[in-house]
């Protein structure tokens, strides 16, 4: 599990104050205005960021990090596959480690790459292209909790409804946990069993019957 524990966590001063915890077979959806520190929440998760105060635990041993597009920078002349197989560097890559997480890795990548995107610099490629690949990189990884920052900026319907599909499989074959930011949760409703809101300092646990009522939620963000 990740767990955060009495913790105000920030920069120099205080954002939030907080208790989470993350456990295996999660998929908890962070939602809040612009600023209010849904970032500075992801980064403390995973690590990035110290608490100010409080404790944070750690059981997962691989974390996968997917941050937002602006945080990006491409001046290397790498290309789209050799940005995920930079994710399969990593410790036990999902081919190495065989049964149903292979066959997972091999459908998440066809879904979410197109072949003739492989050989393109990712400084060529648009902002939906690029997160398709950032999400492959991450998952190439087999992390055991994901973490996204704002996948679904920037992407149309089509692309969420395959990153919801990838990341539906994601958890189900591989027992992981996932913990997304978003201001555009429609397509991830059926996926998600968690709900948290970032508001006035603090975090909200969302009751989870009342978010998944089609006819509470509110319109993407834009």
């Amino acid at each position: 599990m990740i767990i955060l524990e009495n913790a105000v966590i920030g920069y120099e001063t205080p954002v939030l104050r907080c208790d989470v915890s993350v456990k295996p077979g999660d998929f908890v959806i962070v939602e809040g205005a612009n600023g209010a520190g849904k970032s500075t929440l992801l980064k403390t998760l995973a690590g990035l960021l110290e608490p100010l105060s409080g404790r944070r635990t750690v059981g997962f041993k691989r974390l996968g990090w997917v941050p937002q597009q602006d945080a990006m920078d491409f001046p290397l002349p790498i290309n789209a596959g050799e940005m995920v197989a930079l994710g399969a560097s990593t410790a036990a890559p999902f081919w190495r480690v065989g049964g149903r997480q292979t066959g997972f890795f091999k459908s998440a990548v066809d879904a979410l790459l197109e072949p003739a995107w492989l050989d393109l610099p990712v400084s060529q490629l648009s902002g939906g292209q690029r997160q398709r690949v950032l999400l492959a990189r991450a998952l190439a990884a087999n992390p055991d909790c994901l973490l996204l920052d704002e996948p679904t900026a920037g992407v149309d319907v089509h692309t969420q409804s395959v990153m919801a599909s990838v990341l539906s499989d994601f958890q189900r074959y591989c027992a992981s946990a996932v913990v997304m930011v978003t201001h555009e949760p429609r397509a991830f409703l059926d996926v998600a069993n968690g709900f948290l809101k970032v508001a006035s300092g603090r975090l909200e646990k969302l009751d989870v019957s009342e978010r998944l009522n089609p006819s509470l939620v509110r319109s993407p963000a834009r």
